[in-house]
């Protein structure tokens, strides 16, 4: 328990947390991980007796009525999700609050792309936002798609220690060409992207370069296919100054 009381002092943390010695309610909930020297030995860690007894990393969701509604727990013990982002992704709400955003636009489209948060720690999972705001009477492509069109797609340009994981896409709508005997799908409207993004070294403050490609078109035209990059700020969380608890 004053190991507790001195995380929560140092990180500002309000509410209750639970001094469970011996483990019983990880074993009573299944959450007890039997890979954490596997897992060290493949981070170059050596094995450490009070690292026996350690839980799987994850949150558990639970509605109105207090009944888990979704569990996310990841597989490595360093994994973890913002807050922000369980919230998010879990719920399926849009946060008011999250970290830096940018915006890029071509003919008939805008592009609005923003992160959970606007710090990393290292295989921390961040959650990538990337939102289209497309003109009336216009379309962008979606998979699948007829050979010679170019489909709406967002990825992450690479720099060290990054991995991008694959995009969740809204329903596209099936469209037809008038006069071609092709079928696609569409979006138009309002859409969003998201996707995660984790870091695996520790490091400085990166740019994370968010690259969205896509074809416009409306009923009669088509425009020149755009490629809208955007440039998101991230802090190495070690250098920021963290709140004390009063």
């Amino acid at each position: 328990m004053d190991v507790l009381q001195g995380f929560a002092d140092k990180f500002g943390i309000i509410y209750a947390l639970l001094s469970d010695e011996g483990g019983k309610v990880i074993r009573e909930l299944g959450l007890l991980s039997d890979r954490v020297d596997e897992q060290h030995a493949a981070y170059g860690i050596p094995k450490q007796d009070r690292h026996r007894g350690l839980p799987y990393p994850g949150v558990f969701l639970l509605d109105a009525q207090g009944r888990v509604m979704q569990k996310r727990f990841q597989q490595s013990y360093r994994e973890r999700e913002t807050g922000v982002g369980i919230l998010a992704q879990g719920f399926g709400v849009t946060s008011p609050v999250h970290g830096p955003e940018a915006h890029g636009q071509s003919e008939g489209v805008k592009v609005r792309a923003y992160l959970d948060t606007d710090t990393y720690r290292f295989f921390q999972r961040l959650w990538l936002t990337v939102e289209l705001t497309i003109d009336p009477g216009v379309h962008v492509y979606a998979r699948p798609i007829p050979e010679g069109y170019i489909p709406l797609s967002v990825a992450v340009a690479p720099i060290a220690g990054l991995v991008a994981g694959a995009p969740s896409w809204p329903t596209p709508q099936p469209g037809r060409v008038e006069g071609l005997n092709e079928e696609f799908f569409a979006y138009e409207g309002q859409l969003r992207v998201t996707l995660p993004v984790t870091l695996t070294e520790e490091g400085d403050d990166q740019t994370l370069a968010v690259i969205v490609r896509y074809q416009a078109c409306s009923a009669t035209d088509c425009f020149l296919p755009s490629t809208v990059r955007i440039e998101l700020p991230l802090k190495a969380a070690d250098h920021v100054e963290r709140p004390r608890r009063h």
